[in-house]
């Protein structure tokens, strides 16, 4: 299974993912009200503290929710660079939408492994791990 979209915020769960990618692939999106398990937004959490304390980061000093996850990858399906968006908040008061450029694996060792552990935390949403309560 390759993951290549993972979309998380308060109401929905949408991940887009490839099966049989060696044989016939099949491309499919999973979008689900349910809750995810607390390790998945923990992670998507992760990944905006990670980005933010590295240097010279536009989002330095904010704090903020990475909702998206955009994963290309190469040939041998590993994963090439990822793409991530989401809201920034400041003490001020500012809230801003971002979206980062192509972020390549081979630059961010520290976000690189915050991103694969969304990436595995969707893959055990996919196959059902989740939390089962409904968000009001």
């Amino acid at each position: 299974m390759i993951v290549h979209k993972i979309h998380v915020n308060n109401n929905v769960v949408r991940i887009g993912y490839v099966k049989n990618e060696d044989e016939i692939p099949q491309e499919y999106t999973l979008k689900s009200n349910e809750l995810a398990r607390p390790e998945l937004y923990d992670a998507m959490q992760n990944i905006f503290t990670t980005m933010a304390n590295s240097e010279n980061c536009f989002a330095a000093g904010c704090y903020g929710d990475i909702e998206d996850i955009t994963i290309k990858y190469n040939r041998e399906n590993r994963v090439d660079n990822y793409v991530l968006s989401g809201t920034m908040y400041s003490d001020d008061g500012l809230v801003a939408a971002f979206k980062t450029g192509k972020i390549h694996v081979k630059c961010r060792t520290d976000l690189d492994i915050e991103v694969r552990s969304a990436v595995k935390e969707a893959e055990l949403f996919i196959q059902g791990k989740r939390n089962r309560r409904h968000r009001n």
